[in-house]
């Protein structure tokens, strides 16, 4: 095997495969945080992978054993790095996920391979190496707060790690740090899911649409991301604020960004028909601001102008469940917007949609949302 390997973010696993499978297409599964690509890694690739949100890191794939005997494993990932370690510095980093593997120390791994491949050539450099030889010992994991249908297989896994990637950071755009904030807003890394989410393989989404933008928290994901941003609200407050805080954002102007003050029933007139577009929303269901309106209404709404503005676009949103809905028992109709699941997705599909992805996502102690993406019927 070869390829690249991907380390997702234990946050959610589920999530974290939807969206490389949005990004990429079809995957081979080693561990559930950890998926093989059959791609390199090239300019183009990273370029791509910067949309993700779970995303812990990025691997030239090397090898995969459920081999326990630990001189047997250490000979082998010795063997592997020195036929592919470049000539240059280097130092062995290893990870434990879940409970590891029985018998395994990880430290005494990182000191055998590096003690093997020590050389004038590839001198150690543990502080500020030009290379770096990842093992990963992956083992079962219990207690995840994401229910996960992939078993994990005790395994290891070991590559080398690509220099160019740098993992998703939020630092410095967290809700509050705004200049306008609500305690409404939506963090960086679930706004940044659902645009990654509403990808698909062989498009690249160049406008993102916002019915519902708030304080604007997805509209300045898309922003980062170069995507053109049309974002609206039936609440003025919210427009002026996502004004705001998309001039904020905006760092280099180079796209479009328009923010409205409008129903989701006429963002098609609004915008008008549009192409390789994107709709990501977090619906107001339940705020006060709303308490006149049928949060369902509204979010099928969006459904259907979305057709009208792009009928080849991708809906990715977020909907209030309980949070019993965290189990995610296949066989359990779940209350998703005060309904059954089964009723909504009916009516989605009655619109023209139809529900690719769906996981619960928990956000607080009593509360979780469903994450959903849509593509069209046909």
């Amino acid at each position: 095997m070869s390829g690249t390997l991907i380390l997702g973010s234990g946050w959610h696993p589920f999530l974290f495969r939807s969206e490389i499978k949005s990004l990429f297409g079809d995957f081979k599964i080693l561990h559930p945080r950890l998926i093989l690509l059959d791609k390199a890694i090239e300019d183009k690739f990273l370029s791509r992978l910067s949309s993700a949100a779970l995303v812990d890191d990025l691997i030239h794939f090397g090898g995969f054993s459920n081999e326990t005997d630990f001189t047997r494993l250490s000979q082998e990932i010795s063997n592997w790095s020195r036929e592919n370690l470049p000539l240059g510095s280097f130092a062995v980093r290893s990870k434990k996920l879940g409970s590891g593997v029985k018998g395994i120390s990880r430290r005494d791994l990182e000191k055998e391979v590096g003690a093997q491949l020590y050389s004038d050539k590839n001198p150690v450099d543990l502080n500020n190496p030009q290379y770096e030889i990842v093992i990963i010992v992956a083992g079962k994991v219990d207690g995840e707060v994401h229910w996960d249908s992939v078993a994990s297989n005790p395994c290891i896994i070991w590559g080398i790690r690509e220099n160019k990637w740098t993992k998703p950071n939020f630092i410095g755009r967290q809700p509050m740090e705004r200049p306008f904030f609500k305690p409404i807003s939506l963090e960086p890394r679930l706004a940044k899911l659902l645009i990654s989410l509403a990808h698909r393989e062989a498009i690249n989404p160049k406008i993102m649409i916002d019915p519902f933008c708030g304080t604007g928290g997805i509209a300045i994901e898309a922003l980062l991301q170069g995507m053109d941003v049309y974002a609206s609200d039936l609440d003025p407050t919210m427009v002026y604020g996502a004004k705001k805080n998309l001039s904020w954002a905006d760092k280099h102007n180079s796209g479009i960004i328009k923010v409205e003050k409008c129903s989701v029933k006429n963002i098609a007139k609004l915008w008008a028909k549009k192409k390789n577009c994107i709709f990501a929303f977090d619906p107001p269901y339940g705020r006060n601001a709303w308490k006149s309106d049928d949060g369902l209404e509204l979010f099928l709404a969006a459904l259907a102008q979305a057709l009208e503005i792009d009928p080849d676009s991708t809906i990715s949103t977020m909907l209030p469940a309980g949070a019993e809905s965290l189990e995610n028992d296949p066989e359990v109709d779940y209350i998703v917007m005060g309904r059954p699941w089964s009723e909504i997705e009916n009516q989605i599909n009655a619109i023209g949609w139809s529900v690719v992805v769906r996981s619960p996502v928990k956000v607080h102690k009593s509360l979780a949302r469903m994450v959903v993406v849509c593509h069209p019927l046909h």
